[in-house]
């Protein structure tokens, strides 16, 4: 019966495709919130999530909500986000920044009825936090103040991840598997030939 070599490089190709997906997905970050009045963050699928403030009254100084994670593993980290809110009517601001690295995604303001943000705002965009140590944390701030009666700040932030590091482990393993089979296919090549050897001197 003839050894069939092709079959192991199709298991390795096949270990790459069902392995992969499922070991990426532990790339995947968990965010918080934090800040004054009342926050939520929900989980709305695998690589998305919804952070929330609402603070009233707020006063009339800037507040600051902080949404962060903490990476799983080395690597770059894009995100698509949505930033909407509600600051009120009158003297209203508002911003979106990262941190780690810091950059300004968005900041408007102030302004009266009805120039965005005043009665709302709603910006969305894409943001790579490059070379991310595992274990580092990253994130936004975001946040904005109001002189206005209707002493409210209300916003969501949703963030949808869009890259995943690719785990050096999994590199290795597949590192491991590919040289395991060209292992067992040079073996399976030299008994061929000595089978065809013994056939030769036979006839």
């Amino acid at each position: 019966m003839k050894n069939n070599p092709p079959q192991i490089l199709a298991t390795t190709t096949i270990l790459t495709i069902v392995l992969s997906p499922n070991c990426l997905a532990s790339n995947l970050v968990s965010w918080t919130i934090s800040g004054p009045g009342t926050t939520n963050g929900q989980q709305l699928a695998a690589n998305e999530w919804q952070l929330d403030y609402t603070f009233e009254p707020a006063g009339f100084s800037t507040q600051t909500w902080t949404v962060q994670a903490i990476a799983p593993a080395d690597g770059d980290y894009t995100f698509d986000w949505d930033y909407n809110g509600f600051h009120a009517f009158f003297e209203v601001t508002a911003f979106l920044n990262t941190f780690n690295p810091g950059t300004t995604l968005y900041s408007a303001g102030p302004q009266n009825c009805c120039t965005t943000p005043s009665a709302g705002f709603d910006q969305s965009g894409r943001f790579t936090f490059s070379n991310i140590s595992a274990g580092g944390t990253f994130g936004f701030t975001m946040g904005g103040s109001n002189f206005d009666s209707s002493n409210i700040l209300q916003g969501t932030l949703t963030l949808n991840q869009v890259t995943v590091p690719e785990p050096s482990s999994i590199l290795s393993l597949l590192a491991l598997g590919t040289l395991g089979a060209a292992s067992t296919l040079k073996r399976q090549l030299k008994s061929s030939k000595s089978s065809e050897k013994e056939t030769t001197k036979v006839s």
